[in-house]
């Protein structure tokens, strides 16, 4: 719903000659989504990792764009065009950012994607960390006596004047990096994945009381669940948490004391033994992760080394193409 609500305005202002936008319109009317621009010999070495559906999703978010556009007045008189829908998806996916509601309806609206038309954000360089990116949110600030609403960007730090900002590309891996900017990030904090698990008592309610344990633990959506791998085989610290509070819930050893041991729920690999009485279920606990993600890595392993032959690997080995090196980075990253 967010791709296509920016896709319909972004074409039609495109459109417009005469747009307020147009400086930033020509700054990025050459935007190129990178899956989309592969040939079939480079798809082949996607096939196996974690990003091989990425081309045919792409592809259907372009024919998306394409056949809803006429439930819509401004393209009854002219069709979008492959070439449009194909453009927009770029720009979607390369510069909308995401922005998170103000405080006071935190709880009850989710997080949406904006486009900001300011041709200097361009240039603006992504960092992987959530930490060190700054990212935006909605806020209500006070113009004399009137309330207006704005986008801002708010530090979590102080920065001394001339330090460098970066912007958040959102919750993508190295390969998710690849087929949507281009590049990779030499150290991603970000695992490879997703692989969600989801728990056996998950409720998309927020207002069960199921779901108010879980964010008491930050674990308040799926994403939380996703099973990402960074380069050191090691899960993603959200998912180690998740997945033992989700352990304990399930399996009748949960106590509302657990939100004062954050540290042991975050902690990976776990201690050689607990000290406390409840040892055996979170010895138990650890033991389920550790199966999960073994599990997960076997399965990958065999699906990359299943989906690759001599030939192909000796052709992308020795090839001085950029794309080609950058997609081979891409696999055996994720082998």
């Amino acid at each position: 719903a967010h791709m296509l609500s920016l896709a319909y305005p972004l074409i039609a202002e495109n459109r417009n000659v005469r747009s307020v936008f147009r400086e930033w319109l020509d700054a990025v009317k050459d935007v190129k989504l990178p899956v989309l621009t592969l040939s079939s010999r480079q798809l082949r070495v996607l096939e196996g990792t974690t990003v091989e559906g990425a081309h045919r999703d792409m592809s259907q978010n372009r024919e998306l764009i394409m056949q809803t556009a006429s439930n819509f007045s401004a393209f009854l008189d002219e069709a979008v065009s492959q070439a449009e829908a194909t453009w927009a998806l770029a720009v979607i996916m390369r510069h909308a950012r995401l922005v998170h509601p103000h405080q006071d309806v935190r709880e009850t609206q989710d997080a949406r994607m904006y486009l900001f038309p300011l041709v200097p954000l361009l240039d603006v360089q992504l960092h992987p960390d959530p930490a060190v990116a700054i990212s935006f949110q909605e806020e209500i600030l006070l113009d004399g006596k009137r309330e207006e609403e704005m986008v801002l960007q708010i530090a979590r730090r102080d920065m001394p004047k001339g330090e460098e900002v970066f912007l958040w590309p959102g919750r993508l891996s190295n390969s998710e990096m690849v087929i949507r900017h281009g590049f990779a990030f030499p150290r991603n904090p970000l695992g490879v994945g997703p692989n969600i698990s989801v728990p056996a008592n998950w409720s998309p309610n927020k207002d069960t009381k199921i779901r108010r344990e879980y964010d008491k633990f930050n674990c308040s959506s799926l994403e939380s669940f996703e099973l990402r791998v960074n380069a050191l085989g090691h899960p993603q610290q959200n998912f180690v948490r998740c997945f033992r509070v989700s352990w304990f819930l399930n399996n009748g050893w949960y106590s509302p004391a657990f939100t004062g041991r954050m540290r042991e729920l975050n902690a990976w690999p776990p201690p050689k033994r607990y000290t406390k009485d409840d040892w055996l279920a979170w010895t138990q606990a650890d033991a389920e992760v550790n199966r999960v993600v073994l599990d997960y890595c076997r399965m990958m392993k065999q699906q990359l080394k299943d989906t690759m032959d001599s030939d192909i690997a000796e052709d992308f080995r020795a090839s001085s193409d950029p794309m080609d090196k950058l997609l081979w980075q891409l696999r055996s990253e994720e082998s």
